[in-house]
Formats: C-alpha cells, sequence, structure tokens
C-alpha cells in the first residue's frame, strides 16, 4: 500500500480515525488491472476518477502525482512478491477528503478543496478459474435503492452493496444482481452484467442510462467483441424475462466473464457455453493487453 509517500505492507498500513473516508464515507476509488507491471486503460480510469472528484467534493491530485503513487506502489509490490505474482495485479486508487470531524468538506480561504488522502492498494489478481467457468455464478436480484446521483461515482459508500451481498450469500447465491425501478437488470454489487440474446446471439449489457456505472471494462470488452465478430449492443434484460437470453455473465477487469449459472429460480446451463466464454475472455485479455500503459518506476 502506497500511502502519505511511504509504501509497506497492507497489514502495517494506517490511516488517521480522523479521515474523511473512514468518518463519512467522503471517498472514492477505482480498481485498475495491470499486466506485466504496466496499467490498463489508465486514461478511461484517470478521468472517471476525476469526474467522480468533481461531483462528490474531493481534491483530485495532478497526473503526475497519480502516476507516481500508482508507479512506487506497484514497484515494490513486485520487489517484495516476485514476477510470478506481478504478472496480474489489482490496483486500488483512493481519494479521501483527508482529515476532518466535520462534514462540511474542507477549502481553503479562495474557496479551492483542500488536498485530501491518496491510497494505492496493490493485490495479486487472476482470471476466472476453471472452476468458476465449469460451474458458475448463482446470482439473487435485489432492488437498486442506491442513490441515482450517485451511479456513475466509484463512491466508499458501498453498505446498501454490502447488504445485498451478504442478503444473497446467507440465502445461498454467489452475488446480488440490481434491477432497476422499471425491473430491468443493471449490475451486480461489485461487477457488470452481460448476457447473450437468444433470437440472435447478439451480447448486451444495460445503457448507462439505466442506473448503470460507465465501466471501463465493459467498453473494452465491446470493442474485444468486434475484432471476434461477436455483435455487442446495449439493452437491458428484463427480469421477467430470463428465457429471452442463452447465457449471462458477470464482468470485471481482473476476473474477466465469469458466467452467470442461476439468476432467482431461473437456471442456466452455463457449460453450454463453457468454449464461447473461453473465446471471449481470449479476446478481452488481448484487448486489455494493448491498453496498457505506463510501467512502473
Amino acid at each position: 500500500m502506497w500511502l502519505d509517500g511511504r509504501v509497506s505492507l497492507l497489514k502495517e498500513a494506517k490511516i488517521p480515525v480522523t479521515d474523511r473516508g473512514f468518518l463519512f464515507g467522503h471517498a472514492i476509488f477505482e480498481t485498475i488491472l495491470a499486466i506485466e507491471g504496466a496499467v490498463v486503460l489508465w486514461a478511461a480510469h484517470r478521468d472517471r476518477l476525476r469526474a467522480g472528484a468533481g461531483k462528490a467534493r474531493l481534491f483530485c491530485p495532478s497526473e503526475a502525482a497519480l502516476r507516481h503513487a500508482v508507479a512506487e506502489a506497484l514497484s515494490e509490490f513486485e520487489l517484495q512478491f516476485g514476477k510470478q505474482a506481478s504478472e496480474r495485479v489489482s490496483v486500488r486508487l483512493v481519494l479521501t477528503g483527508g482529515d476532518s470531524m466535520t462534514l462540511v468538506p474542507q477549502r481553503d480561504a479562495k474557496g479551492n478543496l483542500c488536498e485530501g488522502r491518496l491510497l494505492v492498494i496493490c493485490r495479486s489478481a487472476s482470471t476466472g478459474g476453471s472452476s468458476e467457468l465449469e460451474k458458475g455464478f448463482a446470482l439473487r436480484t435485489a432492488p437498486d435503492a442506491r442513490a441515482k446521483e450517485l451511479v456513475d461515482v466509484k463512491s466508499n459508500s458501498y453498505l446498501w452493496n454490502l447488504m445485498c451481498l451478504d442478503n444473497a450469500r446467507i440465502d445461498g447465491f454467489d452475488d446480488a444482481l440490481f434491477y432497476n425501478p422499471d425491473g430491468e437488470i443493471s449490475e451486480s454489487t461489485t461487477a457488470s452484467f452481460v448476457w447473450m440474446r437468444k433470437s440472435d446471439k447478439a451480447l448486451c449489457s444495460a445503457p448507462q442510462s439505466r442506473n448503470v456505472l460507465p465501466g471501463t471494462t465493459l467498453l473494452c470488452l465491446q470493442t474485444a467483441m468486434e475484432s471476434v465478430g461477436q455483435t455487442f449492443i446495449w439493452q437491458a434484460l428484463h427480469k421477467d424475462n430470463y428465457q429471452d437470453a442463452e447465457a449471462c455473465a458477470v464482468l470485471s477487469s481482473v476476473r474477466g466473464l465469469v458466467p452467470v449459472s442461476k439468476i432467482d429460480d431461473f437456471e442456466f446451463d452455463s457449460t453450454l457455453m463453457k468454449q464461447q466464454f473461453s473465446k471471449w475472455n481470449a479476446a478481452l485479455v488481448a484487448e486489455q493487453f494493448k491498453h496498457r500503459g505506463f510501467p512502473p518506476m
């Protein structure tokens, strides 16, 4: 973990109890994949971080400061754990409002937001294993009660996601799947949702206008599908029409595409699509590799 200019093991890193991210959830984050020491889709993550900081009343460090922190964290991670562990790394970039016991964001005499706290957390990452491709994920639907104004901000305020995920796990599911007031599936608690339309085999995902976070990996997947001749369109799946889907999957930058075996009581035969999912994941990884950015220092 890179924190306040110092790199340490995650279990040894500490923030003050007065940090606004801890006290008020006044923090945002980006989870970025690094392949062989170089970050993937840096510009897209940086731009979303900047936009989120603007909405969340957070000071966003300069491009140079962000890159320096990420590069130092990745470099130290490889030094500590070796090249094999560093082949694929999950980089969590966090901005908090800094230290303050009052709810009001801190500003200087000119009205500019005061500098907060920057954290970079690195952990080994892996794509979905063969067991996940075989078994698939079981998902339980839940109403999306998140504040609509914050859907496009990667806020640290994940309490509703946490509650829905835990309820799903208690009932024997792997994750929760949100649906909007119109009954359309948006995304899971920690990943995007895609589905294959049975009528024409097109791969689909709900558009951002349907209460969906603008996913960098979703856009990367769209390009990857075009490269292998797979049609990709922006369309939501209604929770009353699962029979319209040939197959479904959850998607994240770190895990890739993981097939869905069940949504509530409706079951999908994820084994039928095993080869297809493997092909799509290979195309996604190849596309991610093309978009690697700056190397560690």
